[in-house]
């Protein structure tokens, strides 16, 4: 076996590394950052509604989620300090509270896009908007985690289980090479 050939083995190894890491830290933005898509949208329209004077209605349906149990999308009307006003979920039979930090860089930038963890073990793919009305501050719109956190876990495995089988190609054609070398000489 040439001397060089554990380098390219070990350069062989490297590269798988760096593609399955590519792959889950791909596949794994894409889970994420889809989780936040209906939240935008319906967060949009209820910021459009409210600030044009518009009904809310339609968005602010009359039935109510426990979200620490639901994989639904809820809806939360805040006033200009951050209390709830209105709510399609609750948290505990109360509706649910945003952290004073959230809003106050939602104020400043008119919208943050975030992972909530209103309690342990439970996190919230959220969208917060600003809103520009005299008694309206804000709306939050935000679902489960728990799907998307579940598929991230199977990209987990996958990915783990590609680069054990090529990590275990590579070193058993580096331990034939080198035995095959041995013997011949």
């Amino acid at each position: 076996m040439k001397k060089s050939s554990g380098s390219y083995h070990f350069s062989g190894l490297l590269i798988v590394t760096i593609l399955c890491g590519l792959v889950y830290a791909t596949v794994q933005q894409s889970h994420r950052s889809s989780a936040n898509d209906p939240q935008i949208q319906i967060a949009l329209d209820l910021k459009y509604a409210i600030e044009n004077n518009r009904s809310t209605s339609s968005l602010m349906t009359p039935d109510s989620i426990e979200i620490s149990q639901s994989l639904s999308v809820f809806k939360v009307i805040y006033d200009k300090s951050g209390r709830p006003i209105e709510s399609t979920g609750f948290l505990s039979g109360q509706m649910p509270k945003m952290p004073k930090g959230v809003l106050e860089y939602t104020n400043s930038h008119q919208e943050d896009v975030l992972t909530w963890q209103p309690q342990r073990g439970i996190r919230m793919a959220t969208v917060v908007e600003a809103i520009n009305s005299p008694q309206i501050g804000f709306v939050a719109v935000g679902r489960s985690l728990d799907e998307v956190e579940k598929r991230v876990s199977n990209l987990t495995t996958m990915v783990a289980v590609a680069w054990l089988v090529c990590a275990g190609i590579i070193i058993l054609h580096f331990l034939v090479s080198y035995f095959s070398y041995n013997k011949s000489n």
